[in-house]
């Protein structure tokens, strides 16, 4: 009895997400360069260091640069800062403060490795939010991060203002999993060639390009040596995974995230079927939906230019609203 009872406002959630409208945009954006020179990139800064910030979660390392309202970018599977498109990051920190950082386990970052939850995470990014002390903040998550961007929305709102899910998966009953033998090459699985990792990341048309170009445009500051993933964390995050693939709890919290969200997929994401972008979009009361055509998981190094500007205009129709936080 207490298992239906658990059911039902789940069979109802999923009701309303299928009959809710969503507001939904579809977009080509011209090709851009593949290996664009970028000569103000923020890795290239000779000033540029790594910083730690020491938080109740524990060390967490991270970079900051660029200015204006805050971005705090949520990195995914087994990655680190060095993923991110450098061309992606100096467009947005043209107009905002950039925060990128490691996760738990990796490099300097030092929580608990052994525990992987969301909310684990979750806390930790919310922690990284209180101890910058940073305010009107837009909170990027990419693939897992998304997940861990959308537990922040559900545990800490008011630490919050507004977030942006790309190329997330959804939680529960909700979410399309990542299909077996493409999970096996994210996981670095032995004979897994960087080739390999191009096709799941980018689509056909774009694949030779990424693979050309994918090193040269990556967010490596002097001094940074892209740490190795362990087992431990490749472990602990791949358990992080199935268990979001399982949170329905998390699935019947999402109407009540009341973030200003955009949700961005590419139509030809390998990695996450884009109906998990389509209910996301769905169950959260204030998420916009953008789907852009020929892009794929890692869509940032594709077009790095018209996303950031995408991502800024959503910021700029989004305003900051007062929050307070509750007393501790």
């Amino acid at each position: 009895m207490k298992r239906l009872h658990a059911i039902v406002p789940l069979v109802a959630l999923l009701a309303t997400i299928i009959a809710a409208p969503v507001e939904a945009k579809t977009v080509s954006y011209q090709p851009e360069n593949a290996c664009p020179i970028v000569a103000s990139r923020p890795d290239r800064i000779a000033s540029m260091r790594e910083q730690i910030a020491h938080t109740p979660q524990g060390d967490i390392a991270y970079y900051r640069f660029g200015h204006g309202s805050p971005i705090v970018l949520q990195t995914g599977f087994r990655a680190t800062v060095s993923e991110w498109d450098a061309a992606f990051l100096t467009d947005l920190a043209k107009h905002h403060e950039v925060i990128v950082f490691d996760n738990r386990g990796i490099g300097r970052s030092l929580p608990d490795a052994s525990s992987f939850t969301v909310q684990d995470m979750a806390n930790d990014l919310s922690a990284l939010i209180d101890t910058l002390q940073l305010r009107d903040v837009t909170v990027l998550g990419w693939s897992m991060g998304g997940a861990v961007a959308t537990q922040l929305a559900i545990d800490h709102p008011a630490n919050v203002q507004r977030i942006v899910l790309m190329s997330a998966p959804a939680p529960g009953r909700l979410g399309v999993p990542v299909p077996p033998d493409v999970e096996a090459t994210l996981s670095g699985r032995p004979g897994t060639t960087f080739n390999d990792v191009m096709k799941v990341l980018f689509p056909p048309s774009a694949a030779h390009a990424a693979g050309e170009c994918f090193r040269k445009n990556m967010f490596v500051p002097a001094g940074y040596a892209s740490p190795t993933i362990s087992a431990t964390v490749t472990a602990g995050q791949t358990a992080l995974l199935r268990a979001w693939e399982q949170d329905n709890a998390a699935a019947e919290a999402l109407r009540n995230v009341h973030t200003d969200t955009l949700v961005l997929t590419g139509a030809d994401d390998s990695i996450l079927s884009k109906q998990n972008a389509d209910v996301l979009a769905r169950a959260l009361p204030d998420a916009q939906l953008l789907v852009v055509r020929s892009a794929g998981h890692a869509m940032m190094y594709q077009y790095p230019q018209a996303l950031a500007s995408a991502i800024g205009h959503f910021i700029a129709q989004s305003p900051a609203r007062q929050m307070v936080k509750a007393a501790q």
